[in-house]
């Protein structure tokens, strides 16, 4: 990821920091809407838990670009734990869109092709490790 992407990206989050939880809570009902199977992850947990490790896991992805190797470690645990909760790999494509869907939502008007793009390649980023490790963990 460029340094331009990742201006766009830490400049765009700080913006939605204010209403960061409000955000998480979008992102979780868009996701059930594309994905109702995952709401079934989430059954008798409480969601407001859910929203602020949504939202701590996001600001340490913004905040820790510079240390990929960090990066990579966090996002293979991470990765783990979501194959023991039963997350499937197909799922990795409605989070995506839904956590675009919800930072559009909240970044309006502020919202522009290349923050989209930013975010994008960020994700795509993101799942890629995910899906790899979680691939191994499955098979192991």
């Amino acid at each position: 990821m460029n340094k331009d992407a990742e201006r766009l990206i830490r400049d765009s989050w700080m913006r939605l920091v204010p209403v960061r939880l409000t955000a998480a809570q979008i992102f979780y009902e868009r996701l059930f809407e594309i994905d109702p199977s995952a709401k079934a992850l989430f059954d008798g947990k409480p969601m407001h838990v859910q929203y602020e490790k949504f939202v701590l896991t996001i600001d340490t992805l913004v905040q820790t670009f510079d240390f990929p190797a960090s990066i990579i470690t966090d996002l293979q645990l991470l990765a783990r734990r979501h194959v023991g909760y039963g997350v499937h790999l197909e799922q990795y494509a409605s989070v995506g869109a839904a956590l675009l869907w919800a930072l559009e939502k909240g970044l309006g008007s502020e919202w522009t092709p290349e923050v989209h793009r930013a975010w994008g390649e960020l994700y795509l980023f993101v799942e890629g490790v995910m899906k790899r490790e979680a691939a191994g963990t499955a098979t192991a």
